[in-house]
Order: structure tokens, then C-alpha cells, then sequence
């Protein structure tokens, strides 16, 4: 076992040890209501509910609890074209899918030093589609350490577990389960002025259950080094160089579906943020970006990925954040050798009370799936998403929250047989203590 990989539960621990002795502080009386971020533009039935951040909490260790009940009407995204009799077995596409977790928050500063754990055990179960339930274990921590007051930096590690995209993955007959992986060290030193030189390296896993060709399974190996410029606390300015190695784990080296078994990712980004006002934020990002297979060149592919984001505080109780984002991910069959993805997201939050909220998100994703390989005859994919999504939390007690959500998506493509619409319903409740 490598260096890296010792770092997920030695992380865990030490946060675990070093925050036991605090569980009997006294709660603080000014704690918010907690609010679950939906995805404005998710493709998958949602199987947990509110899951907040150890950080900011009012003790140093927390339980949290919750379930909810949701209602889809389109489990497997199936175009309205399919007979669901033929392709599920049973006449109606829907479900009705129950979720419940427990997790443990820890929020420790010590000196200079803090440990973020953030662990949960999420139990996801179908009524109809029982052949889909699974058990997640999912976990966020970090250890944000200072060696002296110039050198800073964050250890940390992740893990998240879903069900792949049915969107794509088309055999319905099967349960595939997603795991993304993540560990990092980052390092900050702070050369003078506002100037400040960093450094990092990280390793992702990402693993279906079943083999996806078009994505894959694979592990890789980045590291990246950059400058930041800091004006003072309303802008700052970052230009960072980050090179990437992978290999699949899940595939050979077919040289009649050119699939390769490895690959190599550069990019060259700049990163900008300006505070306009105290209501007012401006998020920037704009990256070359240079994927080389290993093998077959045909599957290589370079171009632009940007992101632009505003936080806008219009009143003390109304905000709103627009997102636009274009990327660039790899897509390895006949038809397209990657795609380029680009979304566009508003979201009004309202908060109403001290203890409720209304948000609404809308969103609408383009993906294009460009360069197929010789000897395709067909129609290039194109994808358009669009969903809306209106959601509504209200905190009971200090700490017990209820949430209620209604989403509506709708996909056209220049293949039919991507072609979607479907309906998502969810109520759920949280408790921490």
C-alpha cells in the first residue's frame, strides 16, 4: 500500500481522536438552518438528503441522521418510445425509492492545525426495482495544516458512491454502481506581498461495477504547480500547470475499437476571482486543455474548458448564483472520441423566515460528442438537458430540518433513443445532535 492511500484512515482517526475530548461543549445559540444544494442539472434518481458539512457546526463531533422518500417517474430515462413491458419487465418505467443514513460531522481547530471528517452510511432501497438497492459509504476529510504562518496547505481524501448515469448506461437489467475516489495534498507558501507559489499532487479512482466502454474505469496520477496574486481581500489572480497520467483498470488495448488503456492530460489554467461589493462576486476560470492517448492518436483531442460564476446578495434575505461552465471529457466509441459539455445554471435562494427556504434551480446542459472515428456513417450525438427544480427547507427545531422537492428534466437528442423526460419527487427530514 503506497503513501497516499495510508493517508485515508490515518486521516480519519486523527480527526476522530483529536475531537473526542470536546463532545460535551455547549451548543452555540446562533446555529442556521441547514439547506440541501440540489444539482440544477442531475441525471440520476436522488438517493440521499440533506448531508451538511462538518464544517461550521456547532459542536466538535456531531451525529447526523435523516431519510427520505422519493418518487420517480422515469427510474432508467427511458425514451417515451420504449415499451417498458419489453425492456423492464413490468408496465410502468416509475419508482418509488426510500433512503436513510447515519453520519458522523467532526470540526476540530487545533493551534494552527484543523480536521475535517465528514463519514456516512447511506442504505438506498427500490420498491419495484429491488435488484438496484445498495449500501454507500461515503466520507469527506481534511486536515488544513500550517507549518509556519508562510507554509499552508490541506491533506484530505473523499469517497462518494452513486448509481452511474442511466442516461448512458443502457442496460437496465443491471445494477451499476459508481465509486469515485479522491486523495490530495496541496501546498501554499507565501513568498511576499500578496505573491504566493503553490504546488500539489492527487490521485482519483473511479470504478463502475459494470464495465461503461465509453468512460471506463481508471486511476490516475496528477500533479499541478502555480502563483497566486492576492490584492489585498477583494480579488485575487491564480495561473496553474497541471499534468495528469492514467490507465484503465477495467479494459485491454483493442485496436479495432481504437480503445486504449492509457492516457496523458495537460492543462494550463488561470483562475480569477473579484468581490465587486460585500453583495457582489465574480468567479472565473479558463483552462487549455491537452488529452493525448497513449496509442491511438485518432482518440486525442485538445481545446478550451471556462467557467464563469456571480453570487449576487440583491436583499438580506434574497440571493442569487448564475453558472455557466464548459468542459471537456473523454467519450470512446464509434460515434465520438470525447465530448464537450456545457451548462448554464440559475439559482434564486429566498429565505423566508429564520427557518425556512425556498430555492429554485434552472438548468440547461448541451453535450456535444464530436471526432468519431473512421468509418462512421451516422448522425453525431447531440444532447440537450433541461430541468427545473423548485425545493423548499424548513427547520422544525434547532436541529431537525424537513425538505420537500419537485424536479422536472427533459432531454432531446439527435438520436432518438436518448430522448427523455421524467419527474422527480422528494420529501425527507434531518436531525443532528
Amino acid at each position: 500500500m503506497n503513501k497516499m492511500n495510508l493517508a485515508v484512515p490515518a486521516l480519519a482517526l486523527a480527526a476522530a481522536l483529536v475531537a473526542l475530548p470536546a463532545y460535551t461543549q455547549q451548543p452555540s445559540e446562533n446555529q442556521p438552518a441547514d439547506t440541501q444544494q440540489p444539482a440544477a442539472d442531475a441525471e440520476l434518481p436522488p438517493v440521499a438528503v440533506a448531508q451538511p458539512s462538518a464544517a461550521g457546526q456547532e459542536r466538535t463531533v456531531m451525529v447526523a441522521v435523516g431519510s427520505s422518500l422519493t418518487w420517480d417517474s422515469n427510474v432508467f430515462r427511458l425514451a417515451d418510445a420504449v415499451d417498458p413491458q419489453d425492456r423492464l419487465g413490468r408496465s410502468s418505467k416509475s419508482d418509488r425509492i426510500s433512503t436513510t443514513y447515519a453520519g458522523l460531522r467532526v470540526d476540530k481547530p487545533y493551534a494552527q492545525q484543523r480536521f475535517l471528517l465528514d463519514a456516512t452510511v447511506t442504505a438506498i432501497r427500490y420498491r419495484a426495482f429491488s435488484y438496484l438497492d445498495f449500501d454507500a459509504v461515503e466520507y469527506r476529510g481534511e486536515w488544513q495544516w500550517h507549518l509556519t504562518p508562510r507554509v499552508s496547505g490541506a491533506l484530505g481524501a473523499d469517497r462518494s458512491e452513486a448509481l452511474a448515469n442511466y442516461g448512458d448506461f443502457r442496460n437496465a437489467s443491471q445494477r451499476n454502481v459508481l465509486i469515485n475516489e479522491n486523495r490530495r495534498l496541496s501546498v501554499d507558501g507565501w513568498l511576499f506581498g500578496g505573491w504566493h507559489l503553490l504546488g500539489g499532487i492527487r490521485q482519483r479512482e473511479v470504478n463502475y461495477s459494470v464495465p461503461l466502454p465509453q468512460v471506463g474505469s481508471f486511476r490516475e496520477t496528477a500533479g499541478e504547480a502555480g502563483v497566486r496574486y492576492l490584492a489585498g481581500t477583494a480579488a485575487s489572480l491564480a495561473v496553474n500547470f497541471r499534468s495528469t497520467s492514467g490507465h484503465y483498470t477495467d479494459r485491454v488495448l483493442d485496436p479495432v475499437a481504437l480503445l486504449d488503456d492509457g492516457f496523458t492530460r495537460s492543462e494550463s489554467e488561470l483562475l480569477a476571482t473579484w468581490i465587486v461589493t460585500g453583495k457582489s462576486t465574480f468567479d472565473a476560470r479558463l483552462a487549455r486543455v491537452d488529452y493525448r492517448s497513449d496509442h491511438f492518436a485518432e482518440r486525442s483531442f485538445s481545446g478550451t474548458a471556462a467557467t464563469l460564476g456571480h453570487r449576487w446578495a440583491a436583499t438580506g434575505k434574497l440571493s442569487v448564483n448564475l453558472a455557466f461552465s464548459r468542459e471537456l471529457q473523454p467519450w470512446e466509441d464509434s460515434s465520438a472520441s470525447y465530448r464537450v459539455d456545457q451548462r448554464l445554471s440559475l439559482g434564486p435562494l429566498w429565505q423566508m423566515t429564520d427557518r425556512t427556504a425556498l430555492r429554485l434551480s434552472l438548468g440547461r446542459e448541451a453535450r456535444d460528442y464530436r471526432n468519431p472515428i473512421a468509418g462512421f456513417t451516422g448522425t453525431t450525438r447531440r444532447d440537450t438537458l433541461r430541468s427545473a427544480q423548485i425545493a423548499l427547507d424548513w427547520r422544525l427545531l434547532r436541529n431537525l430540518s424537513v425538505n420537500a422537492s419537485l424536479q422536472r428534466q427533459r432531454q432531446t437528442s439527435t438520436d432518438a433513443a436518448f430522448e427523455f423526460e421524467a419527474s422527480v419527487a422528494t420529501l425527507g427530514a434531518s436531525l443532528k445532535f
